[in-house]
């Protein structure tokens, strides 16, 4: 099945190493002991929008028998063989912690679940400007690329990173998406952030997109004329997924495309 087609992965993550490049070493260090740490050390990750859509293009619709302990997962057949791609995979090759999680937690209009503070402290003191709900991922690239960075406290600068990371690298928001104050309260306490579930958190999420990203490739098929090509967008975070496509398919690193370096765990510092 040969279909064109453009998929825009909103979060790839390929663009979080220009938060990196603007850290001193005190920073460096900071940042390299939080749950997100490891990505210094991770290669600047490249888009694969092609691959990832060549993928999709072999996915077999989930079916209560292939999914008899109800976890989402995600089915692909590739010639004879059928491969899986759920929360173990995620975890493998993200590391993530598992477990339970507040479920309103990051929505839009959802309640101050981490802290039933009325101020948030974090959010007033690196945007002084701002109202607590009115602060977009725009404005944290904005502070984190801006002189005035560099007078931030060493913690505060690292919280605001985690937080654009998190949002725009991992989630795939877009620049006039607010900031939901949930990841602020998270944020003020980095022992909160390390621990809280990330794997599950962004699995659930990304999940959502990936599995209907089914939908979108199989109603421009069922068109009767398709003289445009295919355009669209997935969010969440992919990254994982494509690591997983080139381990899945010798084919892919057979190619040069991805060579294994070590066997380091999570496997996206591979």
């Amino acid at each position: 099945m040969n279909t064109k087609a453009f998929a825009n992965l909103k979060g790839s993550g390929g663009n979080i190493w220009e938060v990196f490049e603007v850290l001193d070493d005190a920073r460096r260090a900071i940042f390299r002991n939080t749950v997100f740490g490891y990505f210094i050390d991770v290669p600047r990750l490249q888009g694969d929008a092609l691959l990832f859509h060549k993928m999709f293009l072999h996915q077999i619709r989930p079916d209560p028998v292939l999914s008899p302990d109800g976890i989402k997962r995600l089915y692909f057949q590739v010639g004879n063989t059928k491969m899986v791609y759920g929360p173990e995979e995620f975890c493998l090759i993200t590391g993530f912690n598992f477990g339970e999680y507040p479920k309103n937690i990051g929505r839009k209009g959802s309640e101050k679940l981490i802290s039933s503070k009325k101020r948030c402290l974090l959010s007033e003191r690196l945007f002084p400007d701002h109202t607590n709900s009115s602060v977009k991922i725009g404005d944290l690239k904005s502070l984190i690329l801006n002189q005035t960075f560099l007078a931030l406290d060493d913690l505060d600068a690292v919280r605001v990173c985690l937080i654009y990371i998190l949002c725009e690298g991992f989630l795939g928001k877009e620049v006039n998406d607010r900031v939901p104050q949930d990841w602020f309260y998270l944020a003020e306490n980095l022992d909160l952030w390390n621990s809280f579930a990330w794997g599950s958190y962004l699995w659930d999420f990304t999940y959502v997109d990936l599995e209907d990203t089914w939908n979108k490739i199989h109603h421009y098929l069922s068109l009767p004329e398709r003289g445009q090509t295919l355009k669209y967008s997935v969010s969440g975070f992919t990254a994982p997924i494509r690591i997983w496509i080139y381990e899945m398919i010798p084919a892919v690193r057979a190619c040069g495309f991805a060579l294994r370096k070590n066997k380091d765990l999570p496997r996206m510092k591979r």
